[in-house]
């Protein structure tokens, strides 16, 4: 086995014995490893997936199978209710339209007491065999109040003061349908004629009371097959409530999730706490029958379904870690060590080797490796020198350049002072012309004192000033004679002048300011550069900002020209502390600081 990666580097020579320590490292999707344990977990997945759906099918349809055992009973007691409750509707309009009970009230002042009392027996015996038409009538009554009578099925004919009769009436329809609820009763009420002003006495008022204890029986038998509780509530807002159990609070709570839109055949289902309901709602009747399920219940014959699941779960995590210890061991740990070692090598600490004792295919590997650390390190050191050669032919290059269209510009200058006749203005623009063309066609030295290139940059600025006229100022501060002996690359100075004159004073109609200043701070001596140009954006600062962090990035082929040019050599010369940066001046324009060390060594 191979010895663990320490942290360590050693030279690199053959037979070294070194140790590194593999500090992690990050597994994208292209790893192999993790392309390993993607692939084994397809390969379990689906026997896993097709378990866990067997297991969910059939859980689904029982508990579907239930749903529609709730769903068929509610239906078929629903459909029985509404029978019931719609023949006895039907009754009592049927008996408001019999002869004896709608002309009684009017025929009384002409008839004898005999003829009324026989009347009033003749009702009696009407109202009994309404009663016995259905189980759920506890009592059938009838009320005259011209005659301050009152006919019941059970309790027969006795006289009622008006209270009793007006306290029925002013409850008709209370329900928002056919069904009244009164003094804990619910009745089919029938009153003619029908009236609004319930202080006016009608003819008759005929009235069905349900059986409460019937209902609620017949609640506990549909209950006791299904193993829920049934509630029967009336009205819109569930007023009456009549429960198998003590059921009857929770259904109440169901009243603001109940839909707006119900239809009458349409199932409903709601969850409230630990239970499950199942409702359906007559309109007509304004009644909502409720069938309530603890969860418990509904869902312990998929407990089993469910041991089994965690069961297969288990196995497979079990079976998941195992092969993962193994891919670790034999793959992970192994390829982890070669991936160190080159992101050492990435990093540029190619002086480094990997010990092993492997006779498998990473030993050849690792043994690979090490061979071509050993190249590298010897390539890196002859190409070195070549890279060095390189940028100094490149930088004497780029120190060299004149563009032309400075030479255009100063030519034709020449040729408008000439057209004029302006004899002294020529021969001042052309001795700075040829200081500034001597200066830069001297390339015996690459390396000038900071006053030669301030002077070199102000003679520049001198020809512009001549060219733009009264357009641009110049403020320069004079320079310290400390600063003048200063070693610095040449040509630095007057790219940035040239940068100044060119995106900025030359597109001023007006009022142009060029500032050269200087400052110098803890054995730093920082140049500042500025101008009142109007056209520096934040995108410009920031793109400027973003060229000089990564100037040491730039590939082979990039061309590096200008601003980039000056920071680059300044780097090279002095360092990563010194060169350019950029801010915006206190004039409104671009300000470039220049850098440089004016103390110790360079």
């Amino acid at each position: 086995m191979e010895e663990p990666i320490s942290g360590s580097f050693f030279p690199l020579r053959r037979g070294a014995k070194g140790t590194m320590k593999y500090a992690g490292g990050s597994w994208g999707t292209h790893s192999i490893v993790v392309k390993l344990m993607i692939a084994f977990v397809l390969v379990i997945l689906p026997l896993y997936g097709i378990s866990i759906m067997i297991t969910y099918y059939s859980s689904t349809q029982m508990q579907t199978e239930v749903e529609r055992a709730h769903e068929s009973k509610l239906h078929f007691y629903y459909n029985h209710l509404d029978f019931e409750l719609e023949r006895m509707s039907g009754l009592v309009n049927e008996f408001s339209f019999d002869e004896t009970m709608s002309t009684l009230s009017t025929r009384a002042t002409i008839m004898s007491r005999y003829d009324v009392t026989s009347s009033l027996n003749d009702i009696h015996n009407k109202l009994n065999q309404i009663m016995v038409t259905s189980p759920y009538i506890s009592d059938v009554i009838y009320y005259v109040p011209s005659l301050h009578k009152r006919v019941s099925a059970v309790d027969g004919i006795r006289n009622v003061d008006d209270e009793e009769w007006k306290k029925l009436l002013v409850t008709m329809g209370n329900l928002n349908g056919e069904l009244s609820y009164s003094d804990h009763n619910l009745y089919f009420l029938k009153s003619n004629p029908y009236n609004m002003n319930y202080e006016e006495p009608p003819n008759f008022i005929l009235g069905i009371r349900l059986s409460d204890e019937e209902l609620k029986q017949q609640l506990q038998q549909l209950s006791e097959t299904g193993g829920s509780d049934i509630t029967l509530s009336f009205g819109e807002k569930q007023q009456v409530v009549i429960s198998s159990s003590n059921q009857a609070a929770s259904v109440q709570q169901l009243e603001s999730k109940l839909p707006e839109s119900q239809g009458s055949l349409q199932v409903t289902r709601f969850k409230s706490d630990l239970y499950l309901h199942y409702s359906l709602y007559d309109p007509d009747h304004s009644f909502l029958l409720t069938s309530s399920i603890a969860e418990d219940e509904l869902e312990a014959p998929l407990q089993q379904y469910k041991l089994w699941l965690w069961i297969l779960t288990l196995m497979s995590i079990v079976i998941i870690i195992i092969f993962t210890f193994s891919i670790y061991r034999s793959i992970h740990k192994p390829l982890s060590a070669l991936v160190k070692g080159f992101r050492m090598a990435e990093q540029g600490q190619p002086d480094t080797y990997i010990p092993h004792s492997r006779r498998d295919e990473f030993g050849y590997l690792y043994s690979r490796f090490n061979h071509m650390i050993e190249r590298l390190h010897i390539l890196i050191e002859e190409n070195f020198v070549a890279r060095i050669r390189t940028s100094e032919a490149e930088l004497k290059h780029l120190q060299s350049q004149i563009q032309p269209h400075f030479l255009y510009n100063s030519l034709f200058s020449i040729k408008q002072m000439a057209e004029v006749e302006n004899v002294e203005l020529i021969q001042e623009f052309t001795d700075y012309l040829g200081q500034y063309f001597r200066y830069m066609s001297r390339d015996s030295h690459s390396e000038v004192t900071l006053g030669e290139e301030v002077d070199h940059a102000l003679v520049y600025a001198a020809i512009q000033k001549i060219r733009f006229g009264s357009r641009i100022q110049l403020d320069v501060e004079e320079m310290n004679a400390d600063f003048r002996a200063i070693p610095v690359p040449r040509v630095i100075m007057q790219p940035i002048v040239e940068n100044v004159f060119e995106h900025a004073l030359s597109k001023r109609s007006r009022g142009g300011v060029f500032k050269l200043s200087y400052k110098s701070d803890h054995g730093n001596l920082s140049i500042r550069i500025e101008d009142d140009g109007d056209e520096l954006t934040d995108e410009i600062l920031n793109n400027l900002h973003l060229a000089f962090q990564k100037s040491v990035q730039r590939h082979e082929n990039e061309e590096i020209t200008g601003l980039i040019n000056v920071h680059q050599r300044l780097r090279i010369k002095f360092g990563t502390d010194y060169g350019l940066g950029a801010r915006r001046s206190d004039l409104g324009g671009l300000c470039i600081t220049l850098n440089v060390p004016w103390r110790g060594e360079s």
